[in-house]
């Protein structure tokens, strides 16, 4: 069982402003004698009522994790470089035969673990493969090519992901020889792959390309035996998979995708 979280205010440094009681979502403070008070036990946890506080005189208790303070009004994503980088990203799949270190595994982990999740649940777990990459592999395409056999009517109630093809099904055909890669696990679709796409946003920043691989992420939460391996419980889904590593391709120029489509009401 996890710390406790509390949420603790220094009756001597606030000034009964009032910001965190207008910032609560859940509706948990409330002002006593001109000071903020917690009146249920309704929270979050979000952190609102702290980042809100001019005075810094509210604390989470039970987080072990660095506090900063903004520096200024500084903003901290420039949109021209934003849409730029969003215009070059591609999804890689030529990797160089070089390992990815730890210390950049456990930046983009980081990522993942700062993205916001529903209800601040924070129900997203990772699972870092470089060591049995071909043996997950290996056991995901054998189930592919099980599926192949039955009748056309029967793939098409079982909605293959893909045409396949036996020929196609050999060791590299999903995780393309990547030296790494991260499972993402959660209860919460929506929470995991928001923080795959943060976790591949660092990985960008790091030199480092990704690509997600769904074409493992259906069977294999079909695959009860492989589940059981990677201690994946019941609840839980592997939402996303990233394989990533050193590209060994360079790409030149950003390619035209279609034009958004968008209904104003």
């Amino acid at each position: 069982m996890g710390k406790e979280i509390r949420v603790l205010i220094d009756n001597e440094k606030c000034t009964g402003c009032g910001l965190c009681i207008a910032d609560c979502q859940r509706h948990v403070l409330e002002m006593q004698n001109n000071k903020a008070a917690v009146i249920n036990t309704r929270c979050l946890k979000c952190g609102h009522c702290m980042a809100v506080c001019p005075e810094n005189a509210v604390k989470l208790d039970g987080y072990d994790d660095e506090i900063l303070d903004m520096p200024g009004e500084q903003v901290f994503l420039d949109e021209k470089k934003l849409i730029t980088h969003l215009k070059f990203r591609r999804s890689v799949r030529q990797y160089k035969n070089t390992p990815v270190e730890k210390e950049k595994l456990e930046k983009i982990i980081e990522a993942g673990r700062l993205t916001p999740t529903a209800s601040n649940m924070q129900n997203v777990r990772y699972i870092v493969i470089q060591n049995e990459i071909d043996a997950i592999e290996d056991e995901v395409l054998d189930q592919y090519k099980k599926l192949i056999r039955p009748t056309s009517l029967l793939r098409r109630i079982i909605k293959m992901p893909f045409k396949p093809s036996l020929s196609r099904l050999k060791r590299g055909f999903l995780f393309h020889k990547a030296p790494a890669v991260i499972l993402v696990i959660s209860p919460s679709e929506i929470n995991a792959c928001l923080a795959a796409m943060n976790m591949e946003l660092m990985a960008e920043t790091l030199g480092l390309g990704t690509v997600y691989v769904g074409l493992f992420t259906r069977p294999a939460n079909w695959n009860r035996k492989l589940l059981k391996s990677l201690g994946i419980v019941k609840g839980e889904k592997i939402a996303a998979c990233l394989a990533l590593g050193y590209s060994n391709a360079k790409y030149l120029r950003s390619v035209p995708k279609k034009n958004a489509n968008i209904v104003w009401r």
